[in-house]
């Protein structure tokens, strides 16, 4: 089995994913661009929440997961579901992208990085997005 389906294997909840969010959200500004103080961050967080005999596999799933959101991002592949942040890098994400990314089976980019289908992404944040407003 690749790596990718191995990860695709591990269950992430919007909710976890959420509380990582914030988690890199709270941190400064310096630590937020260092992925060792961001993994051991995620180690403490897992291990708080009893999971420390999974946190490999989890924290790895969640790693991907939000590379993969940050791409997207980037690629300003989610227009009109998020809001620029109080910090230069950081946007205020809508809840339904975050489920997305906790949902969509990660792919391989043309680099072998993980990435979500930008289509298929967008196809499943319309599908778990609850409507709003009334016509």
């Amino acid at each position: 089995m690749d790596f990718l389906a191995r990860t695709n294997e591990v269950t992430i909840s919007p909710e976890l994913l959420g509380e990582v969010l914030l988690m890199h959200a709270g941190l400064p500004p310096e630590d937020r661009r260092d992925h060792t103080v961001r993994m051991i961050r995620l180690f403490e967080l897992l291990d708080d929440k009893g999971l420390q005999d999974d946190r490999a596999d989890i924290s790895i799933a969640i790693d991907f997961r939000l590379t993969a959101l940050a791409r997207l991002l980037a690629a300003q592949e989610a227009l009109g579901w998020t809001i620029p942040g109080s910090e230069t890098g950081m946007e205020l994400i809508h809840p339904s992208l975050v489920r997305g990314a906790a949902e969509e089976p990660l792919i391989g980019d043309a680099n072998h990085q993980p990435a979500f289908d930008p289509e298929s992404f967008r196809q499943r944040v319309l599908t778990v997005t609850d409507p709003s407003g009334s016509a």
